[in-house]
């Protein structure tokens, strides 16, 4: 015969596996507190001042960015490409008509590779242009870090058939805006690669025919 867990018991457990974690948060930004306190005691004031206006101005160079390629977008009257990464859409626009909008999932910001061979990789922001777009074999030759970020042994051959999504666009920069491919590293649902744009492979096999060499791409 099962046993039921009275409902009091079970809204208990939950309750103390909440404040558990409320703990741990707690915990860590008291810690996160504390070094970043620990680090800043050790400047000099005037190196504590460069410190602040560096975050300051990187901040602000990023929400200028932002705000200028959403301006640059909307002005131009050519088919182009807007990458939302705060909204998480692709859209096909031309000048202020929105011709389709397209859900997607934008890679993290990460340090990838093996140290001291680092690379930290970003969330696009700017202007980009289509450089190519992958044929019917889905044959790309995939940055070797990204098996590194998945713990996976990289291959002698980084241009496996069906690592990359057919249709997937390449941008100047080699900023790649992808379907799920049905091998490889990135094969993984849970897994996008960070700097890259995910989107579905229907979406992606939809636009195909707008897409050419040289068309401007909005990453903002």
């Amino acid at each position: 015969m099962t046993r039921r867990i009275p409902r009091t018991v079970a809204l208990s457990a939950i309750l103390l596996g909440l404040l558990a974690l409320d703990g741990l948060l707690l915990y860590k930004r008291q810690s996160y507190t504390e070094e970043t306190n620990r680090l800043r005691s050790g400047m000099t004031s005037l190196e504590r001042a460069r410190a602040d206006a560096m975050i300051a101005a990187e901040a602000d160079r990023s929400d200028l960015i932002v705000q200028l390629m959403k301006r640059q977008s909307v002005g131009d009257d050519a088919l182009h490409l807007a990458v939302n990464s705060d909204s998480s859409y692709v859209a096909l626009d031309r000048g202020g008509v929105r011709l389709r909008v397209i859900p997607a999932t934008i890679g993290p910001a990460r340090r990838v590779g093996n140290t001291p061979d680092t690379l930290r990789i970003g969330v696009p922001q700017g202007l980009r242009r289509v450089d190519r777009v992958v044929d019917s074999t889905g044959t790309f030759a995939l940055p070797a870090w990204v098996w590194i970020d998945r713990g996976l042994p990289v291959p002698d051959d980084r241009t496996g058939q069906g690592f990359i999504s057919p249709n997937a666009i390449v941008t100047t920069g080699g900023t790649l805006i992808y379907a799920r491919p049905p091998n490889g590293p990135l094969a993984d649902s849970s897994y996008v690669m960070p700097g890259t744009v995910r989107v579905s492979a229907a979406d992606l096999k939809a636009i195909r025919e707008n897409i050419t060499s040289g068309m401007r791409v909005y990453f903002y």
